[in-house]
């Protein structure tokens, strides 16, 4: 590589050397750009590596680097012997290939025979429930829930025939009325008097001013204690009060 570089700055690390002008050497994994700083050092090579710089793609998108890698950059005038120490580390530091493990033959061979000796030896193992050694000359049998149910006992078969018509929705108890309180109940009694003056006109109607008092004032009662909070005598749910 020819990029050139113009020294150790912020973010790089460098072996402690310097140098008239750097030339990158290539990238490596962090930590064996370490190791190959202070060979680097020992043969009197300043260099310095910092993180690898995103790729500019043909839109001119920033591409990262597919794994986390420092550049090196080493000594222009030493760049011969720099790059040898860098090829060598590269090597030295580069996974070894691994070949998939193939099965021998033999092994193939005695697997499958194997296989073909466990399915032609017969089993004893297998068992069967006794209702179903019947004979030739037993009639079929027909479905009786009765019977079934009691025959349904312990085993992968455990279940319990349960009656459809069992099977329909209980709803829940409905919850408490509120209890009234006394005004309100003193307010609906003056409202319902009044209402029963007007309708009946005792004393030839001269009583109406009386009912027209009780529904106007059982009606604005009731209004005037709707604002207050509920009772400490109130139900469960807290509801609205009247």
């Amino acid at each position: 590589m020819i990029e050139p570089g113009s020294g150790p700055r912020s973010g790089s690390r460098d072996n402690g050397l310097r140098c008239a002008g750097y030339v990158a050497a290539g990238d490596l994994d962090p930590r064996v750009a370490d190791g190959l700083l202070e060979n680097l050092r020992e043969e009197g090579i300043a260099a310095y590596a910092l993180p690898t710089p995103a790729a500019q793609g043909g839109y001119l998108e920033l591409r990262l680097p597919a794994t986390h890698t420092d550049r090196v950059f080493v000594d222009s005038e030493k760049s011969a012997r720099a790059m040898e120490l860098f090829e060598q580390e590269r090597a030295d530091s580069a996974p070894e290939p691994t070949s998939p493990a193939r099965a021998s033959t033999a092994d193939v061979d005695a697997a499958w025979q194997q296989l073909l000796t466990s399915l032609q030896t017969p089993s004893d193992t297998a068992t069967w429930p006794s209702r179903e050694d019947v004979g030739a000359d037993t009639e079929p049998a027909t479905f009786d829930a009765a019977s079934f149910a009691a025959e349904a006992g312990s085993g992968p078969r455990d279940y319990v025939v349960n009656d459809p018509e069992d099977a329909h929705f209980v709803p829940p108890r409905p919850p408490p009325l509120p209890k009234l309180r006394a005004v309100t109940i003193g307010a609906i009694a003056a409202i319902v008097g009044g209402l029963l003056i007007l309708i009946s006109g005792i004393d030839g109607g001269d009583l109406y001013w009386l009912g027209i008092l009780g529904i106007l004032g059982g009606g604005a009662a009731l209004v005037w204690h709707m604002k207050e909070g509920p009772p400490e005598d109130s139900g469960w749910d807290d509801g609205a009060v009247v």
